[in-house]
């Protein structure tokens, strides 16, 4: 007599049989994801070496002299001998003033000094018929001494005239303005027959001397405390001044045909920002830089023993730069830069690398963390 096995005992066998069926896919499924993805990229291999890395800020330029020029008396313009933005001499005459009020006052004071000088000599020969007369006891000393402070009163009188003709003179020369050093002029705000003053809030013309050209970058602290660790020197500016032929790249993106040098630094740093501000100095033989230029600084310094990382070879990712870093295995991970230095095309890094280790060299974003290289091209 056949026996069946009752419909529980399938059901529950029908059930194991599917939980070992789904535990094997999800095995499966597990090893595949398991699995290292494989990727072709091209690699290089990093070699350490010599290397140059340029460091460019931002500048602003100047003339070696920026001087404004203001009338130091009050009246109207009669003659503007010179142009805007023409080149003049130091001594040359750029402005004339109206001077009738000034050349007035002289003559009064030259009228005033004449009868001051009238009266000095009154004095001299009242001082003169007294001395004699006192040394022949003809009259008392008293009237001497009387006639003697009389002659010193004539000629402290005859002294102020003589300062308020000279002090004449100096207001009627400072009708004529002129250049107090060689340099360009700038804009003249101010035409024929208007009223100038000392106290004008605009100058006449600014005149700035260009022989010489500086131009004002900032550097932050970071910087600042990386040159006074590695550059030679005693002093901060003595470091700073150990940079040679410094390069300034024009608006253009072209360097000045002439070089260089750092020659001031601010006494202090700018809380706001955390940079001090520095100065170097250029030639400006043919007077191509003016007051108002912009360029760029670029410091060069030359680096011994480190790695030249291209750009395209990093990710950046909150603030932090990765590079793709290959095991024997060609296995990727991702790993942070540290101590480096952008320069050009290149990140310069000091540490974290050996010679022969080898870094994905583009697309990094795109290739997943612990993805099997397969080198299209090695370096």
């Amino acid at each position: 007599m056949k026996r069946f096995m009752s419909p529980k005992i399938i059901i529950a066998v029908l059930l194991l049989v599917l939980i070992y069926t789904l535990q094997g896919c999800g095995n499966a499924a597990n090893n595949e994801q398991q699995q290292p993805e494989t990727v072709q990229a091209e690699v290089i291999s990093l070699q350490p070496g010599d290397a140059v890395i340029d460091q460019t800020f931002p500048a602003s330029l100047q003339g070696k002299d920026n001087i404004q020029l203001r009338p130091q008396i009050s009246g109207y313009i009669d003659k503007i001998y010179v142009d805007e933005g023409a080149f003049v001499k130091a001594g040359q005459p750029l402005f004339r003033i109206n001077a009738s009020v000034y050349r007035e006052q002289k003559n009064t004071a030259l009228a005033s000094l004449a009868m001051a000088k009238s009266q000095l000599a009154a004095a001299q020969l009242e001082l003169d018929k007294y001395k004699v007369l006192t040394e022949n006891k003809v009259v008392a000393d008293f009237q001497y001494q009387k006639a003697k402070t009389n002659y010193d009163n004539a000629l402290a009188a005859v002294k102020q005239q003589q300062t308020l003709v000279a002090s004449a003179d100096v207001n009627l020369g400072f009708s004529v303005v002129k250049a107090p050093v060689s340099g360009y002029i700038g804009r003249i705000p101010n035409r024929l027959g208007a009223l100038v003053g000392p106290n004008d809030a605009q100058p006449l013309t600014t005149l700035s001397q260009v022989s010489e050209i500086y131009a004002y970058f900032s550097l932050p602290e970071n910087e600042i405390l990386k040159i006074n660790a590695s550059r030679p020197g005693v002093s901060l500016l003595e470091k700073l001044k150990s940079f040679r032929d410094i390069t300034l790249l024009l608006a253009d993106g072209n360097p000045y045909n002439h070089v260089g040098k750092i020659d001031m630094m601010d006494g202090q740093f700018d809380a706001t920002t955390g940079s001090v501000m520095l100065r170097a100095s250029f030639p400006n033989p043919e007077s191509l830089l003016r007051t108002g230029n912009t360029g760029r600084i670029v410091l060069k310094t030359f680096e011994n023993n480190v790695f030249k990382i291209p750009l395209p070879a990093t990710y950046e990712v909150q603030d932090k730069l990765f590079v793709g870093l290959l095991d024997s295995a060609g296995k990727m991970e991702r790993v942070a830069l540290k101590n480096y230095t952008k320069s050009g095309d290149f990140y310069i890094v000091k540490s974290g690398f050996r010679p022969g280790d080898r870094i994905v060299a583009n697309e990094l974003a795109s290739i997943p963390e612990n993805s099997i290289i397969k080198p299209k091209s090695v370096q």
